[in-house]
C-alpha cells in the first residue's frame, strides 16, 4: 500500500475538494436562482482537477521516483489516482445529494422540463444512480487523459 500512498492521499483530498466545490455551488445559488448557469460553473472544477493531478504526479516524481520519472511512470501514477477518485465518487455523490443538497435533482428536473424536455427524460437523467454512473465514467475517462497530459509535462527529459 505504501507504493500507492501518494495516489490514495490525493484521491481523498480530491474527494474533499469536490464536496467543498459542490457546497460552494449550492451556497452560490447554482441549484436554485442561477440554475441555468450550473453546467458552465461546474466545468470550472476541471481546473481544480488538473491541479490535483499535477501536484500528485509531481509529488510522486519527487518522493517516489527521486526526480527521475518517465512519461509511462507518470501516466500510471495518474491512472492509479484516477481509480482512487472513481472509487470515491459514489460516496461523494451520496453525501452531497442526501445531506447537502437534496433539492438538486427536483430543481434540475423542473429546469429541464422548462427548457422543453419531457418529465420522463429529465427524471431518467437527473437521479442519484445516473449521477453516480456519470461521475464514475467521467472520472475514469477524463482522468486517463489528464494523467497522460500532466505526465508529459512532468516527465524527466532524457539527458543528451
Amino acid at each position: 500500500m505504501k507504493k500507492f500512498a501518494v495516489e490514495i492521499k490525493w484521491g481523498i483530498r480530491y474527494a474533499f475538494l469536490w464536496i467543498l466545490w459542490l457546497f460552494i455551488e449550492k451556497s452560490s445559488g447554482y441549484y436554485e436562482a442561477k440554475i441555468s448557469d450550473h453546467a458552465l460553473y461546474s466545468m470550472l472544477f476541471t481546473f481544480v482537477t488538473v491541479f490535483v493531478y499535477f501536484v500528485a504526479i509531481k509529488e510522486k516524481k519527487k518522493d517516489f521516483f527521486k526526480d527521475e520519472m518517465s512519461w509511462k511512470q507518470g501516466c500510471v501514477t495518474g491512472i492509479f489516482l484516477t481509480i482512487v477518485m472513481a472509487i470515491l465518487t459514489p460516496f461523494c455523490q451520496i453525501i452531497f445529494h442526501k445531506a447537502i443538497a437534496p433539492e438538486f435533482f427536483p430543481n434540475m428536473i423542473e429546469y429541464s422540463i422548462s427548457k422543453g424536455n419531457s418529465r420522463e427524460m429529465a427524471e431518467n437523467y437527473f437521479n442519484l444512480t445516473s449521477y453516480i454512473l456519470q461521475s464514475i465514467f467521467g472520472t475514469l475517462s477524463l482522468g486517463v487523459v489528464i494523467s497522460a497530459v500532466v505526465a508529459l509535462f512532468l516527465q524527466t527529459k532524457p539527458k543528451k
